[in-house]
């Protein structure tokens, strides 16, 4: 970056930080600016379409999941007459 062109982002930056200061007050921007560092980047949750439930699917034009059948139980098995 050429020498002129920090200075102009420096001073962009200064009016920027006064204008702020003046608007909102000097130790509400020192805050604010502590806080953003030390919040640092937050995580964003991914959420996969399959845990979705069936009404937002429907909503969003995917397809429903249908529970797949269950598999008999041994009790199933001895309860049939």
């Amino acid at each position: 970056m050429s020498h002129v062109n920090m200075q102009v982002e420096g001073a962009i930056l200064r009016i920027s930080l006064d204008t702020l200061m003046a608007e909102h007050g000097k130790w509400r921007v020192v805050m604010a600016a502590i806080k953003a560092m030390v919040r640092g980047r937050r995580r964003v949750q991914t959420i996969r379409p399959q845990d979705l439930p069936n009404s937002i699917r429907a909503d969003i034009g995917l397809p429903t999941i249908v529970d797949p059948p269950r598999m008999p139980t041994v009790m199933m098995v001895f309860a049939r007459p």
